[in-house]
């Protein structure tokens, strides 16, 4: 048992060390907003946050209301990107009503979950925080607590209010 423990923590803890690294420019992508605006490293609204998350995800939903508020708060735009290939555009948008501040980003030239290959996210949520710059200031495997991401901003050169 206390080897399947340890098996189970040091994967948790290798996980977010397969995903793009801290201080690292954001791996390449197209995908639209749902305007069809296209949306790629370089035209993305920077520091900004982006989380893979998947329509069926508890841990998605329970922590969507938070990531939400604080992008009310703060005014950063959280672009939101579903890693799952059977979350349609209509899914997609659907879930999002609820959640007015945060930018869905939809196949484009390249698919979703293909973009989400690319940043080596291996579940959901993730999120990445994007500092003015293009670069990874943080990374979150899992939930992200209000006052971690709250300061993975500040590192990220946001103002908070």
């Amino acid at each position: 048992m206390r080897l399947l423990k340890f098996g189970l923590l040091g994967l948790a803890l290798l996980l977010p060390a397969l995903a793009v690294k801290l201080g690292d420019p954001l791996p390449p992508f197209a995908l639209v907003d749902p305007k069809g605006q296209e949306v790629t490293p370089a035209t993305l609204k920077k520091p900004a946050v982006i989380v893979f998350w998947a329509s069926w995800c508890p841990v998605c939903r329970a922590e969507f209301p938070t990531l939400h508020k604080v992008a009310e708060e703060t005014g950063v735009p959280f672009y939101v990107i579903s890693r799952e290939p059977k979350d349609t555009r209509e899914v997609v948008l659907e879930y999002m009503k609820a959640y007015p501040r945060f930018i869905p980003l939809l196949a484009g030239k390249d698919k979703p979950h293909e973009v989400a290959n690319r940043f080596r996210v291996t579940g959901q949520p993730w999120t990445f925080v994007v500092d003015g710059e293009g670069r990874v200031a943080a990374v979150f495997a899992g939930r992200a607590g209000r006052e971690a991401l709250l300061d993975a901003l500040l590192l990220a050169g946001v103002d908070l209010p």
